[in-house]
C-alpha cells in the first residue's frame, strides 16, 4: 500500500484500470490543462519575485554608494570653502610674522620674482598651515594649495611639489584646468578628470576663487583628489566577478571606472569617454537618466549579452555612480529554479500522458478525487508563489510527498531558502563594512604607540567575535610578539603566552607557519595544530588551539610587516575561509596606522629632546644676557659720574668771560665737551638698554595726548635743522583720541626715530603722521592702536638689511652711521614700543625714503567712552 501512495505513476495505472476511456481523456485533459498552467505560473512568479528582489537590493546599493561620496565630498568642499574664507580674512591682515615656507611663482621662481612679488608671497605663506591642517584630516585629498592672479604664485601644504615642479621647464597655475574653471564660474566647481603636474596621475579638483571686498578676483583655493584613490574603492563594490562601477560627470564624461590611466602629458587636456556619445543605445539612455539626476535600475544590452545598470546622482560634485552588473548574475539563481521547476513539471506531464497513451480505460469517481487532489496541491503552491512574489520570504510550503508535486514543492521551499540566505549575506557584508569602517574611525583617534599594540587584538575579538587574538610584528629578520588578548580575566596566560613566543622569535625565513604567511603573503588556516610540523611546539603548549587563522599585514610599499593570528577557543569552533577574508580586510586597514602611528611618536620623541636642548640653550642665553645687562649697568654708572664732571668743568671753561681762553684752548675744550657729551649719550643708551633687558624698566603708564608730545618734540628737534634744506611737517590731527603710554618714553621713541631720519635725510622733507589702527592682538581679539609714521626723503635701506636695524649695535649705513650714532637708538626705540603695548616695522626703498611706523593703544577709558556711545546709537 505504501508503495502505491509513493509513486503517482501507480496511483494512474490503478485510476485508468478501474475507469472507461472517454472520462480518462476528459479528466485526464482538465488535469493536463490545470498542471501546464500552474507550472508556467509558478516559473514566471517566482523568477520574477527573485529578479525583483535583486533588483531592489542593486538600487539600493548604487543609492547608498552615491550617498557615502556626496557626504565624502561635500566634506572636502566644506574644506575648501573654510580655506578660502580664512584666505580672504587674510588678504588685507598686516603681516605679523615671518615664515620660509617655498612657494612657486610662474613661470619658475627666482629671486628676482620673490622681490618683485614679496607682498603675494607672504599672503600665500600665511595659508600655508591651514591647509596643511586640512589635508592632514582627510584622507581623500591628494593636496592642497592657493594660488593667485598676481605673479601666478601658488602655495601648497606639502613643500615637496615645489621640488617636483622644478623638474618642468615652466608651471603656471593660470592655466591650469581647475583655476580656469574655478575663475570663469565665480563659485566652487569640481573639474573633469586631467593629468596631475605633480604625481603624473589621474586627477580631479574642488576650486573655490577668493574675490575680495570689491569684488577683485584674487585667485582660487583648490584641493585635489587623485582618482586612483576613488577607483580603489570602486574595486571594493561587490558587483560580481564580471560587473563593474564607474562614475560620470554631468556632461556624461566617465570621471572614474576600471583601468582608467593617464594616457597623456599633464599640460595637454585629458581625452575621457563620454557615455552620451555611446555607440551603445541603452548605454546612452542610461547616461541621460544620470546626467538629469536620476536614480534606478535599467536593463541594457551590452555587446551579447544583456546587464542591470543601477544608479544613483552625488550631489556635491554633480557626479553620478552606476554599478554594472551582467543579467546572468542577477537572474541566474531564478533562471535556475525556474528550469528546475520548468523540467520537474515537464517531468510530470510526460509520464501522465505516457500513461493516457498506454492505459485505455475508464475513468471512474477515483480518477476525479486524484484531480481534484492534484488541483488542491498546485492551488497551495500558487499562494505560497504570491506571497513570496509580495515579500514574505518566510513562506514554506508544507511537505506534499516525495512524488513529482512534492518534488516541485521541495525545490519552491529551497528557492526560497537560497533567497533568504542570499539577502542575510548582503546584509551580514553591510554589517562587516560598517564594523570596518568604525574600526577604522577608532584606530585613526589612537596616537600612543603602547595603546594601539594593545587594541588591536581587542579589536579584532570584540568586533569580530574572535575568542583570542595575537599581533606580531617583524623586527629585523624576527617576528615578534608586541601584544595579545585572550579575553577578560586571563591576563595571565596572555602574558606566559607573550613570553613563550618572544623567548625564541621566529625567523621570517624559517621553517614556520608564521613565515610561510610573510612569504605567501597570503592567509592561512591551521587545524588540527599539534599535527602540523611548522607550528611551534612550545607556543602551542601554552595556547592549546585546535584551529587558528593567521594573515599578514602589509605596510607603505606593499611590504609585510607582521601579522595577525586569531582563532575560536572557547568557543570550540574551527575557523572558516569567510573568518580568513574578514580579518584578512582588517589586518590590510590596520598595516597603514601602526606605520603612521610608529612614525608619529618617533617624531614626537625627536620633538621633545630638542624642546630640551632648546630651553637649555635659552636658558644659558638668557643668564648671560642678565649678566652682561648688569654688567653694562653697573660700568655706566660708573662712567657717569666722572664724564659729568667734565662736562660742567668744560662747559665752566667756555663760559668763563674773567679768564678767555685762547682760540687753539677753545677749540680743543670744546672737543673735550662735544665728544664728553655725546659719551655720555653713549652711556645713557646703554644704560637704558641694560635697564630694559634686565627688567628694571619702570613705565608710568597713562593718558597722553599724542598730539601735544608730536609738538614738544618736534620744537626740540628743530634746532639740528639749522641751515639744512630739510622741512619738518606735524601732520598729526589734533583730534585723535588719547593713548596709553609713558609720556617720557614716548618722547624718547619720537626723538629717537626724528633723529635717525635727520641724520640720513640731506634734503627734502620729514613728516610725522598719525592715524587710528584696528589691529589683532596676541589674545586673537581686535584692539584699536593709533599708529604713528615718521617718514623721510632720505637715503633709504636695502630691502636685504631691513630686519636688522632694530638689532643691538648695528648700523646699516657704514660710515655715515658711526659719526652719528651708536647703533642703539632703534633697538631701544623697539624695546620701548614693545614695553608699551605695540609693535614697530619699517617700509624703505633705497634712494627714496624710509617709513618708520609704531603702534600704541588707545587709552582704556576711550574705548569704554566709544562703546558707550555705540549702544546709546543703537538702542
Amino acid at each position: 500500500m505504501n508503495a502505491i501512495r509513493s509513486s503517482i505513476q501507480l496511483k494512474i495505472l490503478l485510476l485508468l484500470l478501474g475507469l472507461a476511456l472517454p472520462p480518462l481523456i476528459v479528466v485526464g485533459w482538465l488535469g493536463l490543462s490545470s498542471l501546464a498552467i500552474a507550472r508556467e505560473t509558478t516559473v514566471n512568479e517566482g523568477t520574477n519575485a527573485l529578479r525583483q528582489q535583486t533588483t531592489a537590493s542593486l538600487r539600493q546599493r548604487a543609492a547608498d554608494k552615491a550617498q557615502f561620496y556626496d557626504a565624502a565630498l561635500m566634506g572636502v568642499q566644506q574644506q575648501v570653502e573654510t580655506v578660502a574664507g580664512y584666505a580672504l580674512q587674510q588678504y588685507n591682515a598686516p603681516v605679523v610674522a615671518f615664515s620660509n615656507e617655498r612657494v612657486w611663482i610662474a613661470p619658475r621662481p627666482n629671486e628676482a620674482l620673490l622681490k618683485a612679488y614679496a607682498a603675494e608671497v607672504a599672503y600665500a605663506r600665511r595659508i600655508i598651515p591651514l591647509l596643511r591642517e586640512m589635508v592632514a584630516h582627510n584622507p581623500l585629498v591628494n593636496i592642497g594649495y592657493i594660488a593667485l592672479e598676481s605673479g601666478g604664485v601658488i602655495a601648497f601644504d606639502n613643500e615637496a611639489v615645489v621640488d617636483q615642479l622644478l623638474t618642468l621647464d615652466s608651471f603656471d597655475p593660470r592655466v591650469r584646468p581647475w583655476y580656469v574653471k574655478a575663475r570663469k564660474a565665480g563659485t566652487t566647481v569640481w573639474t573633469e578628470p586631467y593629468v596631475d603636474a605633480n604625481t603624473g596621475l589621474l586627477a580631479t579638483t574642488c576650486a573655490r576663487p577668493i574675490y575680495d571686498i570689491q569684488g577683485k578676483f584674487i585667485g582660487v583655493v583648490a584641493f585635489d583628489l587623485l582618482l586612483e584613490t576613488i577607483q580603489q574603492d570602486l574595486l571594493t563594490v561587490d558587483v560580481g566577478s564580471s560587473g563593474y562601477a564607474l562614475l560620470i560627470n554631468e556632461g556624461g564624461d566617465v570621471v572614474v571606472r576600471p583601468n582608467m590611466q593617464a594616457n597623456g602629458r599633464w599640460d595637454q587636456p585629458y581625452r575621457t569617454e563620454n557615455l552620451l556619445n555611446s555607440a551603445n543605445a541603452d548605454l546612452r539612455a542610461v547616461a541621460e537618466q544620470m546626467v538629469a539626476r536620476q536614480s534606478g535600475v535599467q536593463l541594457i544590452q551590452e555587446g551579447d549579452q544583456l546587464s542591470y545598470v543601477a544608479y544613483a546622482p552625488i550631489t556635491t560634485a554633480g557626479w553620478s555612480i552606476a554599478l554594472v552588473i551582467p543579467a546572468d548574475e542577477i537572474d541566474a539563481p531564478a533562471i535556475a529554479t525556474g528550469q528546475r521547476l520548468s523540467e520537474s513539471q515537464s517531468r510530470l506531464w510526460n509520464q501522465l500522458v505516457s500513461v493516457l497513451i498506454v492505459i485505455i480505460v475508464a475513468i471512474s469517481l477515483l480518477g476525479l478525487l486524484l484531480s481534484l487532489s492534484f488541483t488542491n496541491r498546485i492551488r497551495v503552491i500558487r499562494e505560497g508563489v504570491q506571497a513570496v512574489a509580495s515579500g514574505d520570504l518566510s513562506q514554506r510550503l508544507p511537505a506534499a510527498g516525495i512524488d513529482e508535486i512534492g518534488q516541485l514543492v521541495a525545490a519552491f521551499n529551497h528557492m526560497t531558502d537560497t533567497l533568504q540566505s542570499k539577502i542575510a549575506e548582503l546584509e551580514e557584508n553591510a554589517r562587516q563594512l560598517a564594523t570596518l569602517n568604525a574600526v577604522s574611525n577608532e584606530l585613526k583617534s589612537i596616537l600612543s604607540w603602547p595603546v594601539l599594540l594593545d587594541t588591536i587584538p581587542k579589536l579584532v575579538c570584540e568586533r569580530f567575535g574572535f575568542d583570542r587574538s595575537v599581533l606580531y610584528l617583524v623586527d629585523g629578520d624576527v617576528l615578534r610578539a608586541v601584544s595579545a588578548s585572550f579575553g577578560p580575566g586571563n591576563e595571565a596566560e596572555t602574558q606566559q603566552f607573550l613570553a613563550v613566543a618572544n623567548a625564541h622569535p621566529l625567523r621570517i625565513n624559517g621553517r614556520s607557519v608564521e613565515a610561510d604567511v610573510i612569504q605567501s603573503r597570503k592567509a592561512i588556516i591551521v587545524d588540527n595544530p599539534e599535527q602540523n610540523p611548522l607550528v611551534s611546539k612550545a607556543k602551542q603548549a601554552v595556547a592549546a588551539s585546535q584551529s587558528y587563522v593567521q594573515v599578514p599585514i602589509f605596510g607603505r610599499n606593499d611590504a609585510v610587516i607582521g601579522i595577525i593570528s586569531a582563532d575560536y577557543k572557547y568557543t570550540q569552533r574551527s575557523v572558516q575561509a569567510r573568518d580568513a577574508a574578514q580579518l584578512l580586510t582588517f589586518a590590510s586597514m590596520v598595516g597603514l596606522t601602526i606605520e603612521n602611528v610608529q612614525l608619529y611618536n618617533d617624531l614626537e620623541q625627536q620633538v621633545a629632546r630638542r624642546t630640551e636642548e632648546l630651553q637649555a640653550a635659552l636658558e644659558r642665553a638668557q643668564l648671560a644676557d642678565r649678566r652682561k645687562s648688569d654688567f653694562l649697568a653697573s660700568i655706566s654708572h660708573e662712567l657717569r659720574t666722572p664724564l659729568n664732571a667734565i662736562i660742567g668743568f668744560s662747559t665752566v671753561l667756555l663760559d668763563d668771560a674773567e679768564q678767555p681762553l685762547t682760540p687753539m684752548q677753545r677749540e680743543d675744550i670744546q672737543s673735550i665737551n662735544r665728544n664728553g657729551r655725546f659719551l655720555l649719550h653713549l652711556i645713557n643708551e646703554l644704560l637704558d638698554l641694560a635697564r630694559i633687558e634686565a627688567g628694571h624698566l619702570n613705565l608710568d603708564i597713562g593718558s597722553v595726548d599724542l598730539y601735544q608730545i608730536v609738538s614738544e618734540v618736534c620744537d626740540t628737534v628743530q634746532t639740528l635743522l639749522r641751515n639744512r634744506p630739510v622741512l619738518l611737517r606735524n601732520a598729526v590731527p589734533a583730534t585723535l583720541p588719547e593713548i596709553a603710554a609713558d609720556s617720557d618714553r614716548l618722547r624718547q621713541i619720537l626723538f629717537n626715530l626724528l633723529s635717525n631720519a635727520i641724520k640720513f635725510t640731506e634734503r627734502g622733507t620729514i613728516t610725522v603722521s598719525a592715524q587710528v589702527y584696528d589691529e589683532v592682538n596676541e589674545d586673537s581679539k581686535v584692539g584699536r592702536y593709533v599708529a604713528v609714521s615718521v617718514s623721510d626723503t632720505g637715503i633709504g635701506i636695502p630691502l636685504e638689511r631691513q630686519h636688522e636695524i632694530f638689532s643691538e649695535f648695528v648700523q646699516i649705513h657704514g660710515r655715515r652711521s658711526r659719526l652719528g650714532g651708536t647703533g642703539l637708538g632703534l633697538a631701544i626705540t623697539r624695546k620701548l614700543v614693545l614695553a608699551q603695548g605695540g609693535r614697530i616695522w619699517v617700509d624703505s626703498t633705497p634712494g627714496i625714503g624710509s617709513t618708520f611706523t609704531f603702534t600704541i593703544p588707545i587709552a582704556q577709558h576711550v574705548l569704554l567712552a566709544a562703546q558707550v556711545d555705540t549702544n546709546v546709537t543703537t538702542s
